[in-house]
């Protein structure tokens, strides 16, 4: 079950919250400035009074786009929304493949990047990270091979399909692998998980490794034809935001509003709308600490 909230936000930050102004700046460094709620630092963003994300928009249940219908959804989509409406932004998606997430960043083409990303020493030495969930990949199979793996050793000569650029489950394989035996399990990566689903159902992998939220959420979505391993899980993480080393402003604007949802109910509300009922944190994560603040 979600954990028990602590009292909702205090008088000061609900009066902080409705004062929120924008200022506009021009060129490819121009900002956007808002005093979030519950605290008065100077939030910078691309274009005046928008905030772009950019992100693969296939990391489901967090950011997908459901068939038929027109406009990306999911837990973090709603977090973000509700993060840019306290902040006073419009919230704009940039759809640009996991791989090319902190390029993107670093090339001013959004203001901070999202998707399902983990944190590991070389992203943290690129890019700034605020942690909103807590995750861990685990792997998904065909139906038919229900029980016949087990643990990531009973794919060891076998081949597995993961995200293009999921350097953190790379390093978890390397481990595993000095275990196989000098028949190592093989990775195909994929630019986005419904083509990795896709590569599963036609055999072309054995199994595929999304995390836990995706795993649940998509099995749910096909269980005659996909189930998950079980309760095993490849590696731990945190799931984040990323953000510029420069800007670190927007960076503390959204690690307090997030603080600031987790503390009113609204952030555990919208992980119940998502059938979400562990991961939930009680507080964000910076770089990859759950213990650092701003």
């Amino acid at each position: 079950m979600l954990r028990t909230l602590r009292a909702g936000l205090t008088a000061a930050a609900a009066v902080a919250s409705a004062t929120l102004m924008l200022t506009a700046c021009v060129g490819p460094s121009s900002s956007s400035s808002a005093s979030p709620s519950g605290s008065t630092a100077e939030v910078h963003t691309l274009t005046p009074g928008v905030l772009k994300v950019g992100s693969q928009q296939s990391y489901i249940p967090g950011e997908f786009f459901e068939e038929g219908k027109d406009n990306v959804q999911g837990f973090s989509v709603d977090f973000i929304d509700e993060i840019g409406k306290r902040l006073n932004l419009k919230v704009e998606w940039q759809q640009v493949d996991y791989s090319a997430i902190i390029t993107g960043l670093q090339s001013n083409q959004f203001d901070m990047g999202s998707g399902g990303m983990s944190p590991n020493p070389d992203r943290l030495a690129q890019v700034d990270m605020v942690g909103y969930f807590q995750s861990g990949a685990t792997y998904i199979l065909r139906k038919e091979d229900e029980g016949k793996y087990k643990t990531s050793q009973d794919f060891c000569g076998k081949k597995i399909g993961m995200l293009e650029g999921s350097t953190t489950l790379q390093a978890a394989i390397a481990k595993e692998n000095e275990k196989c035996g000098g028949n190592p399990i093989q990775i195909e990566p994929y630019t986005n998980t419904n083509l990795g689903v896709q590569g599963l159902l036609s055999k072309r992998i054995e199994a595929y490794t999304p995390d836990v939220a995706q795993s649940q959420y998509i099995v749910k979505q096909d269980p005659k034809n996909l189930v998950t391993i079980g309760d095993y899980v490849l590696v731990d993480y945190l799931i984040n935001y990323t953000f510029t080393k420069e800007n670190t402003a927007l960076r503390n604007a959204v690690y307090n509003t997030l603080q600031e949802m987790m503390t009113d109910g609204s952030y555990d509300k919208i992980l119940t709308k998502w059938g979400i009922d562990r991961g939930g944190l009680k507080k964000p994560a910076l770089n990859g600490d759950l213990n650092a603040t701003p």
